[in-house]
């Protein structure tokens, strides 16, 4: 949807026509309101892309007809104008839904780029909902929920990148979304309708890594009864995708090299060469240099890995997502539990906006989805959202306090290790070694 139909509202009536000709004059249809019970009856009448109000009028103030705006035309863009700016007002102004905030005077080239940045953020927006509303497409595909410039360009490079044969490493926090990334490129890549195999590795005990890899042949060892294939194998001409690499032991990694160089392995208990072509997806959310440097992943092993990365940023990192994120996981949680869809009051909002998402955007949908189970509100508000650390502006501290917090507050309620590397997101042994790394009591 491209931004045509602007509403402006000044009570300056130069202001108000200087607006309305440099719009009409740039190829949009605009109309004036001198206030803001004008403007609220227009929008009752007609539909409007974008408005744009001045913040001080007599009567009804322009962060009143805001909110009447939000509540008339939830989609509509708002971008608000002022003279008499603070940064408590522009606070306020985009708590409320506002895009941005201008300070007069300004200039028509800074107007028109705003309204550039809206039309693009609108396109956005209306994409995201095209792709959760198609049932035909991969389910992954609906969790692709981005207006920050870091994803956006992310997401433009993963289209690219899908159309080469070349091997993928991404890497982040738990909780980003590698694995939907993973699953993107495969499905934008020429190999689309060839199977995409995921191996988890944390979750393969040491002594089957190597069947899970390559497949058995019959008798192989106790207990293999019939011949098996493996993940290779089973992802000839598709993907392969290596969840959490590092946690491969070195001595298979020495075997997994010469796959990645040769595509080419014989089965457990085998002789036979066994050809394949397979794109190798591989994950980590350790630092590698980090990783490499500790023998936990061989140096080789990765620079045949990484040919193309990918780092994909934490949430806090882009807050721009935060809302339509959560707005998605609202949705997606109602229609689930055939709930009517539930609002998002501003102390919500301004709630998970403050904190620090050490889970990323995993975390974001369990707080979302734990409000709308645990309260049966129409609106959820901030004190409805459960979370376990504290707000960014209030705590003061780094993200290595906070995640050492995070991992003793869980300890603390969990003593199994093996429920408490659960509830953090991580295996049991990147919790071992985060309980090393901070000196935590064993």
């Amino acid at each position: 949807m491209a931004i045509e139909n602007i509403l402006v509202v000044d009570d300056d009536v130069l202001m108000r026509n200087f607006l309305i000709e440099a719009l009409n004059r740039n190829g949009f249809r605009a109309i004036a309101a001198e206030n803001g019970t004008k403007a609220a009856a227009i929008l009752k009448e007609q539909s409007f892309d974008l408005m744009i109000t001045d913040m001080k009028m007599p009567g009804m103030t322009g962060m009143e007809l805001l909110k009447i705006a939000k509540e008339l035309a939830p989609s509509m863009i708002v971008i608000v104008i002022t003279a008499f700016g603070t940064i408590e007002n522009a606070v306020e102004a985009m708590k409320e839904g506002a895009f941005y905030y201008l300070i007069k005077p300004f200039s028509l080239e800074s107007l028109l780029a705003n309204i550039d940045k809206a039309n693009q953020h609108s396109a956005l927006v209306e994409e995201n909902v095209y792709l959760r509303q198609q049932l035909n497409v991969a389910p992954f595909l609906k969790e692709i929920v981005a207006v920050s410039p870091a994803m956006k360009k992310i997401l433009a490079e993963v289209n690219q990148i899908a159309k080469s044969h070349s091997n993928v490493f991404i890497n982040g926090e738990t909780g980003t979304g590698k694995e939907v990334i993973a699953h993107m490129i495969h499905h934008h890549s020429l190999r689309a309708n060839h199977p995409f195999i995921k191996v988890n590795c944390a979750a393969i005990p040491d002594t089957l890594v190597e069947s899970e890899f390559f497949g058995h042949e019959k008798g192989a060892f106790t207990g293999a009864a019939t011949k098996r294939l493996g993940r290779f194998e089973l992802a000839d001409k598709g993907s392969l995708l290596l969840d959490e690499i590092t946690e491969i032991p070195l001595p298979l990694q020495a075997k997994l090299l010469r796959v990645t160089q040769e595509q080419e392995f014989e089965r457990v208990g085998g002789t036979k060469p066994i050809k394949v072509n397979v794109r190798l997806i591989s994950t980590s959310n350790r630092n590698m240099h980090e990783a490499i440097a500790s023998k936990v992943l061989r140096e080789d092993l990765y620079y045949r890995l990484n040919v193309v990365p990918i780092h994909l940023p934490p949430l806090r990192e882009r807050r721009e997502d935060i809302l339509l994120l959560a707005e998605y996981f609202i949705e997606k949680t109602c229609r689930e539990n055939h709930l009517e869809k539930k609002g998002l009051s501003s102390s919500a909002k301004e709630k998970l906006l403050a904190y620090n998402w050490p889970g990323n955007v995993r975390e974001l949908g369990n707080v979302i989805e734990r409000a709308i189970v645990m309260d049966r509100a129409k609106t959820i508000q901030g004190e409805h959202l459960y979370l376990d650390g504290p707000l960014s502006q209030a705590s003061g501290k780094t993200l290595q306090e906070l995640e050492k917090q995070c991992i003793i507050e869980t300890l603390q309620k969990h003593s199994d290790r093996t429920e408490a590397a659960e509830k953090l997101g991580i295996t049991l042994k990147t919790l071992r070694d985060k309980i090393k790394e901070h000196r935590l009591i064993e």
